[in-house]
């Protein structure tokens, strides 16, 4: 997810061993003004834009909050390279296929309302769910499983995994994970993940890639969080800007805990069958995307 509310966002960071330096993004922030500011040229925020191109969706609307890398002010230095990760990123499209996916949770009033309009429509979804509301609702997580959703890690407490350690990352998934197979009374491995804010650096796709998880973030975004008293924007962001749910299909995002959601999901659903796409989960895109050929995995 991109953010859930205000925050306060810290200095550039400076690149440190086996990472880049990265940078916050401010409310009316660009591309070309953070190129100017940070590495003396406005023209460089292509190389920005193409060192993050996995979690920017589009260059031109800067989720406040998000951490982006930064290549380093020297053009003869280059940027550290990550490994390659399978899963799901900007700008892949799935042409006629939409899956659900739902951050933050499980609310214990929220995401049950969540749970009923989905069966109401036979739909399946992904939760990217915390480790810490799954040990204060257990019985949410249980429920999400047995009416046959997705479970994905999106950590125990929501940190930005590019401002922490390798070793806080690996604690916070594994934390999530105990969590899951905790409330289920069982092993539930949680392939998917998707790391909070949608930040990711090359570190934390070493520690992906390392666990054999998939990264899993959205070809459409419903900003759902932002837009708190503004149904039909939520809806216009999901079906009506430029790259929207019916151009790109894929995963789009949403979060389970806000009241928002509940109230337009029944609309994005009826509309969706309206155009002809098809609602699966995540697991389904990933089939798709890997069943032709060896995973072209992404960098």
């Amino acid at each position: 997810m991109p953010a859930t509310g205000s925050r306060t966002p810290a200095a550039t960071t400076p690149a440190s061993p086996g990472r880049n330096a990265t940078y916050t993004i401010h409310a009316k922030d660009t591309l070309g003004s953070v190129a100017k500011a940070k590495l003396g040229d406005p023209k460089r925020w292509t190389e920005i834009a193409e060192l993050n191109k996995d979690i920017l969706p589009d260059p031109n609307r800067l989720p406040v909050g998000m951490t982006i890398e930064l290549p380093p002010a020297n053009r003869a230095e280059k940027p550290v390279q990550p490994p390659a990760v399978k899963g799901i990123f900007w700008p892949e499209r799935f042409q006629g296929k939409a899956a659900l996916t739902f951050d933050d949770g499980p609310h214990p009033v929220n995401t049950p309302k969540v749970l009923d309009i989905l069966k109401r429509y036979g739909a399946k979804a992904t939760f990217f769910v915390l480790g810490k509301k799954a040990r204060e609702y257990p019985e949410l997580i249980r429920r999400i499983v047995a009416e046959g959703h997705t479970l994905g890690n999106h950590s125990d407490d929501h940190p930005d995994y590019v401002k922490v350690s390798r070793e806080e990352i690996e604690r916070q998934l594994n934390a999530a994970q105990a969590a899951v197979d905790a409330a289920l009374g069982r092993s539930h491995p949680m392939v998917q993940m998707r790391p909070p804010y949608g930040s990711m650096d090359n570190v934390v796709k070493e520690v992906i890639h390392a666990r054999g998880n998939m990264a899993v973030l959205w070809n459409a975004d419903s900003w759902d969080w932002r837009y708190r008293n503004d149904d039909p924007r939520i809806l216009a962001n999901v079906f009506a800007v430029p790259g929207g749910v019916q151009t790109t299909g894929g995963a789009i995002l949403f979060h389970d805990i806000h009241p928002q959601t509940v109230r337009v999901l029944g609309d994005v659903l009826t509309r969706l069958k309206r155009l002809g796409i098809a609602v699966v989960t995540t697991d389904e895109l990933l089939r798709q995307k890997y069943a032709a050929a060896p995973p072209p995995a992404v960098s």
